[in-house]
């Protein structure tokens, strides 16, 4: 039996709705008639995937246009995707995919936020492709891709950290234990993007405290001394925020190393950038609220 045909856009649908998205993006227009207009087009069963395909595929529109589908799509996917036909829910999965590493870093942003807030509904069990891609893209070593996937990972451990420490079948491990090595090597990374990145998502499980980030403590302990000097003020502010929810719900972790600590944090205050040496003041705070 042949395979069911992959789903295509209809020119002048997708005309209508491109216009509506130019429309909607415009400072100008009536936005309250526009908006009736895409909730029209939203009764359609393949509106998503309109939205996905511009998103995905739309070379040649305005950037600007395909950014507007892609956020109009995240929050459709959050009412809508439970009741998508089956075939619409595979589709807009596979078009997200190939697009995490896009050359264009907004639609990569776009990507990684459409792909955080569906993941969030089918979580690892429903979308185990997903993983396959991100970890292809991370051992690409294309800059695009890992910073698409470093961002899509990022998103996803803000919003919910614990659903990548969970046992899946069909995978051998944990996402997270397979996830944490490659986090840790990113903090030698010399592109600036990738180490914030990853500081930020390890970052968000110091609270939940996984066994993948507990079993490598000494490396990330390690990694925090090498970046707390870091030229970008984004690492160093992430350093200190490290340091902060640390002190606060880790602190028998921080007490062997306390003098470096102190000693880096009371550099980190006189931090040419205000936003690092505010970040390292909290940490003043925490600090003498547990004495």
């Amino acid at each position: 039996m042949a395979a069911p045909a992959m789903w295509q856009p209809q020119e002048q649908g997708l005309r209508e709705i491109c216009t509506l998205l130019e429309a909607h993006i415009s400072p100008n227009s009536d936005q309250a008639r526009i908006w009736q207009q895409l909730q029209h087009y939203s009764q359609f069963p393949d509106f998503n995937n309109y939205l996905v395909f511009l998103l995905a595929r739309g070379e040649g529109k305005p950037i600007e246009v395909r950014q507007a589908a892609g956020l109009l799509l995240k929050n459709n996917l959050r009412t809508t995707f439970s009741s998508m036909s089956p075939s619409s829910q595979h589709y807009v999965k596979s078009e997200l995919l190939p697009c995490i590493g896009a050359s264009n870093r907004a639609i990569r942003s776009t990507v990684g936020t459409v792909i955080s807030v569906l993941f969030q509904i089918v979580r690892v069990a429903g979308w185990i492709e997903l993983f396959q891609a991100l970890h292809k893209c991370l051992d690409s070593n294309d800059l695009d891709h890992m910073e698409g996937a470093m961002d899509a990972i990022y998103k996803i451990c803000e919003d919910v950290p614990e659903e990548l420490d969970v046992d899946v079948p069909g995978l051998s491990e944990r996402p997270i234990n397979v996830f944490m090595p490659r986090l840790l090597q990113f903090f030698q990374s010399p592109h600036a993007s990738l180490r914030k990145l990853a500081l930020g998502c390890i970052n968000q499980y110091i609270v939940v405290m996984p066994s993948a980030l507990y079993m490598s403590m000494d490396q990330y302990l390690q990694g925090l001394f090498s970046l707390a000097k870091d030229p970008s003020a984004d690492v160093r502010k992430l350093v200190c925020s490290a340091w902060v929810q640390l002190i606060e719900v880790r602190p028998s972790i921080l007490e062997p190393h306390l003098k470096n600590v102190t000693e880096l944090i009371l550099q980190a205050n006189k931090d040419s950038d205000d936003e690092v040496a505010l970040e390292a003041c909290e940490f003043w705070y925490v600090f003498c609220k547990r004495l």
